[in-house]
Order: structure tokens, then C-alpha cells, then sequence
């Protein structure tokens, strides 16, 4: 009897060091993700995953630079892309939390002049229709007019219709780049700083992150990966870090900053999933308000605002009912030539998953790059606490 008690308290102990349940298996993890870039046939790409504020899973794959065959690690930077709008959007919110910009202001009293949609000059153009793709700005209008202003293709006196579409602002969703560079105009202009000053100061320097919105400005330039477009070279990395950037405001010229310019690394962009996943915190770092957070992911033609038509874009974030059958993420999607970049998160979980590479098949499913709709499928039982 004393032997049996002895065992016991023997075992006993052993349960209370020991785990209470088996770990994933991170090898078989990595096999898979490996296999699921493999399949999209990508050059280089990072997964990161955070759940509940910590990094709970992290895998690197390929290279950043495949002719001298350097391999993207923990300190490569990624171009973003589209997802460019998303993160800046933590710096720029901040703008509207202490009052400086109003979501549902005539931009016009921003910049200057009088800015209206022709086919309906009585409806005011709003920061709050840029930031959910409702502005009637048009997408082929000016995004791509590299020596035009803002004034000369937008304003009223300018008479220029084609740049805006027959519909009534707000009232309508269609993905405008140029709409949403507009936001990044109205930062230079109230701020007096240059949008990646502006973002520098006021988002990856208070979280110490090493990003930007030109690779020049970088610590560590020689880790930025080069682009690839079906396996073949696109933008070397060098390129983009030889490129000037003008470090003062010019809101009527600097409406493709905000488009699509940042560098970051793949743990940074995560830790910003983080903030939007929660109550706009990171690491002890309160960028926005917990309601700012929250009015970002609304469907914002609910709210009896400038905005009256349904759009799948909150404020610069996605809601997407597709991409994880029976659920609701957020996030945003970039893609740059070849290369696609992902940003997924539940908030009801506290799930975030960044999916980032410089090179990949573009096949999409609904509008979702395959490769992240497949990760973000793999990872999510795994890691969510979600089991179903």
C-alpha cells in the first residue's frame, strides 16, 4: 500500500510539470507549409501567426533574392503593396481620434478648392467614402497620371469627368487607388509632414519597428527581397533602395505614397495585426482608441453617415465571409507584380495570420490570392483555439 501511494504521488507530480495536452507539431506544420508554397510555385515567403498578442508560429521559405540564392529570414523586408493602406491607416486614424480630420467633411475645405463629382456636385466627397472605396473617385482617372496635381484632376474648376464615375459619392463600392492616395494628400496637408514621416513618427517608431514607406530610409537595406513575376526577376531589391524619396509635403503630387509603398518585415506586419485584431494596442503602445478600432471594421453605410451603399471595406479593412467558411476575418490583401502579400484576423479568437512573399502564382479564388486562402485554411484549426 505505502509503494502504490508513493507511485501515485510519483505520477502526481509528473502531471503537474508535464504539458496538459501535446503541442502542435511544428515539424509536420513546416512540412506542410513548405508544401503549400511549393504549390503556388513561390520564390520566398514568410508566415507568421499571433494569437492573443503572442507569436505562437513563424516559418520562412525561400529566398529573398534567388540569383545569389540569399534566403528570406526573420529580417527580410517585403514590398506590401496594397496592405500599405492597412498599416498606415494606424498612424493616420490617429488624425481623426484627436479631432485634427472629420470622416464626414467635405475633403474640399482639406485641400483647398472645391472638389466634386460632376455627375452629382451637390453630394460631398468624405474621407469616410475614400477609406471604404464609396468616393466615385475614379480609379483610372489620375492613379496613373504621374505630372498631373490633384487640383488639375480633380477640382471643380478642372471640369475633368471622366475622372469620377457616374455614381452618387457614397453611394456605391468600387476599389479606387487613387481614392485611397488621396487619404495619404490629406495626412501631408494637415500633418506639414511628409506621409512617411508622418507614419514613422507616429507608428513604427513608438512600436521600435524598423519599416518604411521607401526602402532608402531602411536600417538594414541589403535584406529588402526583390520581386519576381513567374519565377523571373521584376524589381531587384537594389532598386527600390536606390529610389529617392521626398521628405517634405506635397499633398497635390504625393497621392500614390499611401497606395501601396511600405517595407516591412513579416513579424513587424503581424504585431500591426495585433492592434487591429484587439483594442488597438501592441506591445503595450495604444496607437487608437478601442472605438476608432471598432467603427474601422463596420459596415460603414449602417451608420446613417456620408456613407449609403454597401462596400466589403470598413475603414481601409476588409470583412471577408469567403475565404474561412463559417466565419468573418479582417484584413487586407496587397499584390506587387508577382507578389502577394496577406493579412487575416478574428477578433473573436484573437487570431492574426500574415502571409507574405516575393513571388507566386496570382490565382485567385474570389478575389483571394489561393496561396494565402490555403494557409489561412491550414493554420486556423491549429492555432485558433477553434477546433470545428
Amino acid at each position: 500500500m505505502r509503494k502504490l501511494l508513493m507511485l501515485l504521488a510519483v505520477l502526481g507530480l509528473l502531471l503537474a510539470v508535464l504539458p496538459a495536452g501535446a503541442g502542435p507539431d511544428t515539424e509536420a506544420i513546416d512540412n506542410e507549409v513548405d508544401q503549400i508554397f511549393r504549390k503556388s510555385k513561390t520564390v520566398g515567403g514568410s508566415v507568421v501567426v499571433m494569437k492573443d498578442g503572442e507569436m505562437v508560429y513563424a516559418r520562412d521559405y525561400g529566398y529573398r533574392n534567388l540569383n545569389r540564392r540569399l534566403p528570406v529570414d526573420e529580417n527580410t523586408y517585403f514590398k506590401m503593396g496594397c496592405v500599405t493602406k492597412m498599416a498606415s491607416s494606424l498612424a493616420m486614424f490617429q488624425l481623426i481620434d484627436d479631432g485634427t480630420l472629420d470622416l464626414d467633411a467635405d475633403i474640399s475645405a482639406v485641400f483647398g478648392y472645391e472638389i466634386k463629382n460632376p455627375h452629382y456636385p451637390k453630394t460631398p466627397i468624405t474621407l469616410r467614402q475614400l477609406l471604404s472605396h464609396t468616393s466615385s473617385v475614379s480609379e483610372a482617372g489620375g492613379y496613373n497620371n504621374l505630372r498631373s496635381t490633384v487640383e488639375q484632376m480633380l477640382s471643380a474648376k478642372s471640369r475633368r469627368p471622366s475622372n469620377f464615375r457616374k455614381v452618387q459619392p457614397g453611394s456605391n463600392y468600387r476599389y479606387s487607388n487613387f481614392g485611397s492616395g488621396l487619404v495619404g494628400s490629406m495626412v501631408e496637408q494637415v500633418s506639414g509632414l511628409s506621409l512617411n514621416r508622418f507614419v514613422t513618427d507616429r507608428l513604427f517608431a513608438p512600436l521600435g519597428m524598423d519599416a518604411s514607406l521607401s526602402a532608402s530610409w531602411l536600417k538594414s537595406p541589403e535584406d529588402v527581397a526583390s520581386v519576381y513575376e513567374n519565377g523571373k526577376l521584376s524589381r531587384a531589391g537594389s532598386r527600390y533602395v536606390n529610389e529617392n524619396y521626398e521628405d517634405f509635403p506635397s499633398p497635390e503630387t504625393h497621392y500614390r505614397v499611401m497606395v501601396g509603398s511600405l517595407f516591412i518585415r513579416s513579424r513587424d506586419l503581424a504585431r500591426l495585426g495585433v492592434a487591429l485584431c484587439g483594442d488597438g494596442s501592441v506591445d503595450g503602445v495604444q496607437l487608437l482608441s478601442p472605438e476608432m478600432v471598432q467603427l474601422m471594421r463596420q459596415p460603414q453605410h449602417t451608420l446613417g453617415k456620408s456613407v449609403t451603399g454597401e462596400s466589403p471595406y470598413g475603414l481601409f479593412l476588409e470583412r471577408n465571409t469567403r475565404v474561412l467558411p463559417g466565419h468573418t476575418v479582417y484584413g487586407h490583401q496587397g499584390m506587387l507584380g508577382g507578389a502577394s502579400n496577406n493579412v487575416f484576423f478574428e477578433p473573436e479568437s484573437g487570431f492574426v495570420v500574415v502571409i507574405t512573399n516575393n513571388g507566386s502564382s496570382q490565382v485567385r479564388d474570389h478575389g483571394t490570392i489561393v496561396l494565402a486562402q490555403r494557409m489561412l485554411r491550414y493554420l486556423y484549426p491549429i492555432y485558433s483555439g477553434n477546433q470545428e
